[in-house]
């Protein structure tokens, strides 16, 4: 196993890479592949425990089981792996659909799939002193990814302008901290920040689902790299949804994977991914539906020029 670590400015991205090194397996491998060997790909991927699906196929050599050269990049926020594509240094990688039709706008990234969905992941915390959502007049908030448009449907679901709220453009990690010295009055993401929040004095007041959301993490491919390699991008698929299927058999895998990859206890990643429903599946017309509405809060907020089409961008079929 070789892992590298590198800090980058003030972004505190956190890389592990992990390469699978694959030989050309023979057809009675699990997996194997007499053909000619499979192009080296590098997924990035958060620091979460929402992409244990992923940190399991990576430590259990789930990749390299399907004849793939993987590497796994992991960015302290899920959009890492979204630039890392768009800077030609990624082909691969999974982050929210709201992210991903955010990144769709400036270049040729598509979605495959989704991989993770719940109602009750991303949560609102509120520092200690506020009882409801009226109460919080600054909002911690991530520009351009799911925390942005969360924080919005909040908003929209309370009645309350926009010009009403200071937004405090910060770092996930940064949220507690900011939070607890009364910087921010709260912030909606996905754990395990809001647990963070509460353990410095905050409270939870929602989650996504009470306001009308409930995110997909997608997986997200460079469109030409996809276009070149889709038996290849085929089987990371395939091989993410084999990885999803353990965990639903065996939930306790996911705290011990996630510990490994990201240092959060076992017991309380566990505990975290209750009700997160791990299963790749394709998109429906419902999902296509919602993400429209995602696009068009974009392009409305001015968070884009031009509001991605999701029916081109995600890519059906592939599940």
């Amino acid at each position: 196993m070789r892992v590298r670590v590198r800090a980058v400015a003030a972004a505190l991205l956190m890389t592990v890479a992990v390469s699978a090194c694959s030989e050309n397996q023979s057809s009675g491998e699990p997996g194997g592949d007499t053909g000619a060997p499979s192009v080296a790909v590098n997924f990035g991927v958060g620091v979460d425990p929402a992409y244990s699906p992923i940190y399991l196929a990576n430590q259990e050599n789930l990749f390299e089981q399907a004849g793939l050269d993987v590497t796994v990049t992991q960015y302290q926020e899920g959009t890492g792996g979204l630039d890392a594509i768009l800077a030609k240094q990624g082909q691969v990688t999974a982050s929210t659909e709201s992210s991903l039709l955010n990144r769709a706008t400036r270049g040729d990234i598509k979605g495959l799939a989704v991989f993770s969905q719940s109602p009750d992941f991303i949560k609102l915390v509120a520092r200690a002193g506020i009882a409801d959502v009226a109460g919080i007049k600054k909002y911690g908030v991530v520009p351009g990814t799911v925390n942005e448009y969360a924080t919005n449907k909040v908003l929209d679901n309370k009645g309350i302008s926009r010009d009403a709220v200071e937004f405090v453009n910060a770092s996930p990690a940064e949220m507690p901290a900011l939070l607890q010295r009364g910087d921010i009055d709260g912030y909606i993401m996905w754990e395990p920040w809001p647990s963070r929040g509460v353990a410095n004095g905050g409270k939870v007041l929602l989650t996504s689902g009470e306001v009308g959301y409930v995110y997909n993490l997608v997986i997200g491919v460079d469109g030409a790299w996809y276009e070149a390699n889709k038996e290849a991008a085929k089987k990371i698929v395939d091989t993410v949804g084999k990885a999803c299927e353990q965990l639903t058999a065996d939930p306790a895998k996911a705290g011990t994977v996630t510990e490994k990859a990201i240092k959060v206890p076992a017991a309380e990643a566990q505990s975290l991914l209750e009700g997160v429903q791990c299963q790749v599946r394709d998109f429906t017309d419902e999902d296509i539906e919602r993400y429209q509405e995602i696009a068009q809060f974009q392009q409305d907020s001015k968070i884009v020029n031009q509001k991605a089409d999701p029916a081109t961008v995600m890519v059906r079929g592939v599940a």
